[in-house]
């Protein structure tokens, strides 16, 4: 983008871009969880898959959830006690989720919003965590006037308030990723991480600082399409962190300049995150939540 094109547009600052759910996001997410771990099974064999708890000592059972595979079921307890119950192993019963959102100004930038759909992710992992039982923490970033704001999704615990809990975040403020990663003690019992967001202001080493024996990373990096392959001429631009629109001239050089950057940038999480075995995808806001989790638990 060419500075001397540079002109802020005088217009009343936007509001902050917020979250809203489809009325069908949960069943998509249960059709997801079910081809998820159906793929997971014929790839690892029965009884192996990390969305279905198995493969872990048996400690116990607990009632049935529509949508689980019924080769979990225990028949002898079905026939004793008419009513469903499954196995629970030692990894289901006690095991703990952190995710933690970006929600940031520059996670305003769309459409599709980049809010919006790392909320979609977000929420999509932490039903794969609750299926098999975990407790899973959501932890986003502090908006302009407070803390970081949290919610516990628990086996009992109605998805749909967590839907409410995430429609209630705001795209505002410099407070993203990189402030929750500076307080390890937010996911000390964690056995595993997620972040989401668009990871532009946090660096790898801050993700790969909380590595320990036994719990597993994963980020997923989200960018708008406009931020794969900004456009060529005059464009207005949304200015996130000053609420401002401006009108910008992109040439080809500045631009060319600007996706070898880019790539430089995705590298720089993308290779470390193979070379230490940590799950990370990066994928366009235009793409649906569904591949996006798909390719990070895959």
């Amino acid at each position: 983008m060419t500075p001397d094109a540079e002109t802020t547009v005088p217009r009343e600052p936007l509001p902050a871009p917020g979250v809203r759910f489809g009325p069908d996001f949960l069943a998509r997410v249960e059709r997801l969880l079910v081809r998820l771990a159906g793929a997971r099974e014929r790839r690892e064999g029965p009884g192996r898959s990390a969305l279905s708890g198995g493969g872990e000592e048996f400690v116990g059972f607990r009632p049935y959830r529509p949508g689980e595979d019924l080769r979990s079921v225990d028949w002898n307890l079905l026939a004793r006690l008419d009513r469903p119950f499954v196995r629970v192993s030692r990894r289901e019963a006690g095991e703990r989720w952190a995710i933690l959102l970006d929600a940031s100004a520059s996670m305003g930038v769309g459409p599709p919003g980049k809010l919006v759909r790392a909320a979609e992710v977000g929420a999509a992992l932490a039903c794969a965590g609750r299926r098999i039982g975990a407790t899973v923490r959501l932890i986003v970033s502090a908006p302009p006037d407070g803390p970081p704001r949290e919610f516990a999704l628990r086996s009992r615990v109605d998805p749909r308030t967590m839907l409410g809990f995430l429609e209630g975040c705001r795209a505002a403020g410099d407070a993203g990723l990189a402030g929750l990663l500076a307080a390890p003690t937010r996911v000390a019992d964690a056995g595993r991480v997620f972040v989401v967001g668009d990871l532009l202001d946090v660096e790898f080493a801050a993700l790969a600082g909380l590595g320990r024996r036994g719990r597993e990373l994963g980020a997923v990096q989200l960018l708008a399409p406009v931020e794969f392959e900004p456009p060529v001429g005059a464009v207005e631009w949304w200015d996130p962190e000053g609420g401002e629109r401006l009108r910008l001239r992109v040439d080809r050089p500045t631009r060319g300049a600007y996706e070898r950057r880019l790539e430089e940038r995705l590298d720089a999480w993308r290779v470390p995150c193979a070379r230490h075995r940590i799950a990370y995808t990066c994928a366009s806001t235009a793409v649906d939540f569904e591949d996006v989790v798909g390719a990070l638990l895959c």
